[in-house]
């Protein structure tokens, strides 16, 4: 999401454009290896009370420009902003389909320009406002839609994860792009196909996915959501690779608990979707298929890495696929572990928590909570 992934910045500046490096191979981190704890030190949202603080669906939250919290509620279509102590300071955008406005917004980024992009799949764009957050611009021309996740770069530049039909052949899958200012990707640093299947239409969809950060020197990280593979690779702007982390990793397969808990989000999907309004049937590769036909079988394995993010340090963050709640491996720019940090257990959502970094705090948010939405602000000790 978007911890997603974040002294060597000074060897960058002095020596010009890296040269690619070696691959490392990393093996479990020793008894020496620092761990850090991450705990909940405040909260923004409440379920009744000041509609200012009542959020419909927390897609998205983020540190701001000048270090305000943003949330993107994609119920409301609008963006909530807060100051540095969770006061409620104004909104940004509003529903419509106008400048500035909002159908179904779902994924929001800081841009290296100081600039906030906001995707809306619905609304066919990625709408942009300054650091002012006034209204800016928009990108249109998307086919067959705008990414449902994207990642702030250099400049103007944004990563996002595009879907890929092959409708004749049958398969789907996804590409992950750089775009500089218009619809047209400029980069593909992966992408990857596989057969349809018709429980990609819910849930299931995550199985063709990478997880991917970027920073603002428009550095690109990534990490293909495998069961069997430890691995993470680094690209620079242009797409050549300056960094691969690999460590030994052995598959962990999920508990009989855990997977019928997927089957029942997977059947929980269909009759929300249901009451919701629609019918019995879904549309999949351009064919409507029965949802009495759809049958959804989990992987019985856990990813290795589950998400990937950047902070402002230029630390990369890789959460473990395999643990309950958000831990992470912790690496430097060169391959290096520095340390490990895991979330503390108390919020109800945490399990599900999707986690941003900041200058020296973090937010988390879950987009299916237990109790209410709300935006949870972190710190490490």
């Amino acid at each position: 999401m978007k911890i997603v992934a974040f002294i060597v910045i000074a060897a960058f500046l002095a020596c010009g454009t890296p040269e690619p490096q070696s691959d490392e191979t990393l093996t479990i981190e020793s008894a020496e290896t620092p761990h850090y704890a991450i705990t909940a030190v405040d909260t923004i949202g409440v379920e009744l009370g000041d509609s200012n603080y009542v959020f419909g669906q927390t897609d998205a939250a983020l540190f701001g420009p000048d270090n305000e919290i943003l949330v993107l509620d994609g119920s409301k279509k609008q963006i909530s902003v807060f100051s540095t102590n969770g006061e409620f300071l104004r909104y940004i955008g509003r529903q419509g389909s106008g400048p500035g406005e909002f159908l179904r917004p779902m994924a929001m980024t800081l841009l290296g320009n100081g600039q906030i992009a906001v995707s809306d799949p619905w609304g066919g764009k990625i709408t942009l406002f300054d650091s002012s957050y006034a209204y800016h611009g928009e990108i249109t021309g998307f086919f067959p839609a705008p990414p449902l996740s994207i990642e702030g770069a250099d400049g103007q530049a944004i990563i996002g994860l595009m879907k890929k039909f092959d409708i004749e052949n049958d398969m789907v899958g996804y590409s992950l792009v750089r775009l500089d200012g218009n619809a047209e990707p400029i980069h593909i640093y992966a992408e990857h196909m596989m057969d349809f299947e018709p429980t990609m239409i819910g849930p299931g969809y995550t199985e063709t996915t990478v997880a991917f950060a970027s920073d603002n020197t428009g550095r690109v990280f990534t990490s293909i959501m495998s069961t069997d593979s430890y691995l993470i690779e680094g690209f620079l702007p242009g797409g050549e690779q300056f960094l691969t982390i690999q460590r030994q990793y052995e598959s962990i397969p999920k508990t009989p608990e855990e997977i019928e808990e997927e089957i029942e989000d997977f059947n929980t999907f269909l009759e929300n979707r249901a009451t919701s309004g629609g019918s019995g049937r879904m549309q999949g590769m351009g064919v409507q298929i029965p949802t009495d036909e759809l049958n959804y079988e989990p992987d019985p394995d856990h990813y290795a890495i589950s998400d990937l993010m950047i902070d402002p340090q230029e630390r990369i963050w890789a959460r473990r696929g395999s643990e309950p709640l958000p831990y992470f491996d912790v690496f430097d720019l060169e391959g290096e572990l520095l340390f490990t940090a895991a979330v503390e257990e108390g919020d109800p959502d945490s399990e599900n928590w999707i986690i941003t970094a900041g200058d020296d705090k973090m937010l988390a948010f879950s987009t299916n909570p237990i109790e209410y939405p709300k935006a949870v602000i972190l710190a490490i000790e």
